[in-house]
């Protein structure tokens, strides 16, 4: 089978799916290539009425979904998911892979536009009305504490500085990778070696990945994938907001300034601050390196790696 003909194989099997799970009869179904996820398909899918976006994901837990919906019924900005013909959120297909449906926000990527100062401000008092919420105990007692792939962070990086320090690249890009590891080797065995103590501080709901890749903007702001929803300090979140994630975060004092403005007063503690950071940097040097190895999008994964591990990267403010 020739790769177009996968493609549209695909595409039929798609629209299958959301008519029989979902009750809609989707008419075009264009792939969407943003994000960073690996283990997912996400699709702009149109009916005849409306629009809507499909995801196909093997990451990330069940509960998010279920708390994406709990939250939508009173907070703005946040896209209910679109039941099923059941009444579920999701079905499964393939290797118990998740189908989800939601309307589709017709706008654009805080990542590629930024925000102004309003609507960093408007996404201040959107992230605290997220932590400010209440879900049932039911839903509360089902929240991870943690993403559930954090556990085999330490072991692949591990396995990665082994290879990158030690072994031939099998090609140029590998050399490419190999030669930006070795010259951060000391950040990435900083990380390895750090042992930060998890914090246990009070927990509220967390998106967990809240910088401005799952930000889109139109009339308003709307935060959206939520796979990664935990249990957690607010930390977890507040992190993405407080350096070392370049254009994905604020950039200048007055931007940080309007967010919390919109937040509001919060007292940080600064060594959950260092945990999650410590967390997410060793989680991205892993994950970067070896996509830079499997690919896809391989140069980029290296230089997303080289800007992470680099001078006002995430790691170094771990580090520091």
């Amino acid at each position: 089978m020739s790769v177009w003909a996968g493609m549209l194989c695909a595409v039929e099997k798609v629209r299958r799916w959301v008519r029989e799970d979902f009750g809609l009869d989707v008419r075009e179904l264009t792939p969407v290539g943003h994000g960073a996820d690996v283990a997912a398909d996400v699709w702009k899918a149109a009916t005849v009425t409306n629009t809507y976006a499909v995801k196909w994901s093997g990451a990330g837990t069940n509960t998010g979904h279920q708390v994406a919906a709990f939250l939508a019924d009173t907070i703005p900005g946040i896209p209910e998911p679109v039941r099923t013909v059941e009444g579920g959120l999701w079905t499964f297909h393939g290797k118990k892979k998740r189908l989800t449906v939601t309307p589709w926000i017709d706008g654009v990527r805080a990542a590629d536009t930024g925000l102004t100062s309003g609507q960093w401000t408007e996404y201040g008092v959107l992230v605290r009305r997220i932590h400010e919420a209440e879900p049932p105990e039911r839903l509360r007692n089902a929240l991870p504490h943690h993403s559930p792939v954090r556990d085999r962070i330490p072991g692949l990086a591990e396995e990665l500085h082994t290879r990158l320090t030690t072994q031939p690249p099998e090609d140029d890009l590998e050399a490419e990778l190999a030669a930006v590891w070795k010259e951060h080797k000391d950040t990435i065995t900083g990380l390895l070696a750090a042992r930060p103590p998890e914090p246990t501080g009070p927990r509220v709901v967390c998106h967990a990945d809240p910088h401005l890749g799952n930000v889109l903007v139109d009339n308003g702001v709307h935060l959206v994938d939520w796979d990664d929803v935990v249990h957690a300090p607010r930390e977890q979140d507040l992190m993405f907001l407080l350096g070392g994630m370049g254009s994905l975060g604020p950039t200048t004092s007055g931007q940080l300034t309007a967010f919390f403005t919109g937040y509001g007063d919060v007292h940080l503690d600064q060594e959950a601050l260092t945990y999650y950071r410590h967390v997410r940097a060793l989680e991205d040097a892993a994950l970067w390196a070896e996509q830079a190895l499997t690919g896809p999008d391989r140069g980029e994964c290296i230089d997303i790696l080289r800007g992470g591990l680099g001078p006002g990267g995430l790691a170094r403010l771990a580090l520091s």
